[in-house]
Protein backbone atom coordinates (compact mmCIF):
# COMPACT_ATOMS: atom_id res chain seq x y z
CA UNK A 1 0.00 0.00 0.00
CA UNK A 2 1.18 3.23 -1.12
CA UNK A 3 2.22 5.86 1.57
CA UNK A 4 -0.83 8.71 -0.11
CA UNK A 5 -3.23 5.69 0.03
CA UNK A 6 -2.50 5.03 3.88
CA UNK A 7 -2.21 8.42 4.76
CA UNK A 8 -6.00 8.86 2.69
CA UNK A 9 -7.26 6.00 4.90
CA UNK A 10 -6.10 7.44 8.00
CA UNK A 11 -7.97 10.76 7.44
CA UNK A 12 -11.31 8.22 6.78
CA UNK A 13 -10.64 6.38 9.67
CA UNK A 14 -10.16 9.65 11.84
CA UNK A 15 -12.98 11.42 10.39
CA UNK A 16 -15.69 8.02 10.79
CA UNK A 17 -14.23 7.56 13.94
CA UNK A 18 -15.01 11.07 15.65
CA UNK A 19 -18.18 10.74 13.90
CA UNK A 20 -18.83 7.59 16.51
CA UNK A 21 -17.35 9.33 19.42
CA UNK A 22 -19.43 12.26 19.01
CA UNK A 23 -22.80 10.31 18.46
CA UNK A 24 -21.89 8.00 21.08
CA UNK A 25 -21.57 11.14 23.51
CA UNK A 26 -24.56 12.33 22.47
CA UNK A 27 -26.85 9.68 22.54
CA UNK A 28 -25.77 7.79 25.85
CA UNK A 29 -25.79 8.95 29.67
CA UNK A 30 -22.51 9.38 31.15
CA UNK A 31 -22.19 6.46 33.87
CA UNK A 32 -19.14 4.02 34.08
CA UNK A 33 -19.71 1.38 31.23
CA UNK A 34 -20.29 4.18 28.52
CA UNK A 35 -17.08 6.31 29.54
CA UNK A 36 -14.82 3.07 29.19
CA UNK A 37 -16.75 2.60 26.04
CA UNK A 38 -16.01 6.24 24.93
CA UNK A 39 -12.26 5.74 26.07
CA UNK A 40 -12.15 2.49 23.51
CA UNK A 41 -13.35 4.56 20.80
CA UNK A 42 -11.16 7.60 21.47
CA UNK A 43 -8.08 5.87 21.07
CA UNK A 44 -8.10 4.39 17.40
CA UNK A 45 -9.63 7.35 16.64
CA UNK A 46 -6.89 9.30 18.41
CA UNK A 47 -4.02 7.50 16.73
CA UNK A 48 -5.80 7.70 13.19
CA UNK A 49 -5.56 11.46 13.89
CA UNK A 50 -2.27 11.38 14.71
CA UNK A 51 -0.32 9.86 12.44
CA UNK A 52 -0.70 12.17 9.54
CA UNK A 53 0.64 14.74 11.75
CA UNK A 54 3.30 12.73 12.82
CA UNK A 55 3.93 12.04 9.28
CA UNK A 56 3.77 15.74 8.12
CA UNK A 57 6.59 16.56 11.35
CA UNK A 58 8.88 13.56 9.98
CA UNK A 59 8.90 15.39 6.35
CA UNK A 60 9.19 18.67 7.33
CA UNK A 61 11.96 17.06 9.85
CA UNK A 62 13.77 15.82 6.65
CA UNK A 63 13.06 12.49 6.86
CA UNK A 64 11.88 9.81 4.75
CA UNK A 65 8.45 9.78 2.83
CA UNK A 66 7.51 6.57 4.18
CA UNK A 67 5.28 5.17 6.66
CA UNK A 68 7.16 3.34 8.75
CA UNK A 69 7.00 1.89 12.45
CA UNK A 70 8.33 4.53 14.13
CA UNK A 71 5.78 6.51 12.67
CA UNK A 72 3.34 4.68 14.17
CA UNK A 73 4.42 3.95 17.31
CA UNK A 74 5.05 7.46 17.61
CA UNK A 75 1.30 8.13 17.41
CA UNK A 76 0.48 5.56 19.12
CA UNK A 77 2.50 7.04 22.16
CA UNK A 78 0.91 10.36 21.30
CA UNK A 79 -2.87 8.48 21.01
CA UNK A 80 -2.12 6.92 24.46
CA UNK A 81 -1.02 9.94 26.00
CA UNK A 82 -4.27 11.51 25.55
CA UNK A 83 -6.32 9.03 26.21
CA UNK A 84 -4.65 8.93 29.60
CA UNK A 85 -4.99 12.41 30.25
CA UNK A 86 -8.96 12.23 29.20
CA UNK A 87 -9.38 9.50 31.70
CA UNK A 88 -7.53 11.02 34.61
CA UNK A 89 -9.36 14.16 33.83
CA UNK A 90 -12.76 11.84 33.97
CA UNK A 91 -12.00 10.70 37.25
CA UNK A 92 -10.67 14.67 38.68
CA UNK A 93 -7.14 12.93 39.01
CA UNK A 94 -5.14 15.08 36.23
CA UNK A 95 -2.96 17.67 37.36
CA UNK A 96 -0.11 19.09 36.13
CA UNK A 97 2.68 17.11 37.95
CA UNK A 98 0.59 13.47 36.33
CA UNK A 99 0.59 15.52 32.88
CA UNK A 100 4.46 16.24 32.57
CA UNK A 101 5.69 13.15 34.37
CA UNK A 102 3.24 10.82 31.73
CA UNK A 103 4.89 13.40 28.55
CA UNK A 104 8.48 12.43 30.14
CA UNK A 105 7.72 8.98 30.47
CA UNK A 106 6.59 8.65 26.93
CA UNK A 107 9.38 10.68 25.54
CA UNK A 108 12.18 9.00 27.56
CA UNK A 109 10.44 5.79 26.12
CA UNK A 110 10.51 6.72 22.46
CA UNK A 111 13.56 7.96 23.29
CA UNK A 112 15.21 4.92 24.22
CA UNK A 113 13.44 2.86 21.69
CA UNK A 114 14.63 4.93 18.79
CA UNK A 115 17.81 4.91 20.38
CA UNK A 116 18.11 0.61 19.99
CA UNK A 117 16.77 1.16 16.52
CA UNK A 118 19.47 3.02 15.24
Amino acid sequence: MSTRALLALCILLAIGGWVAVGLFTYYNPPDALNRWIALALLWPTLLASCLPLVYSVHLRRGGKGTVAAPLARQSAFAATYLTLCLWLRMISALNWANMLLMLLLFVATEALLSARQT
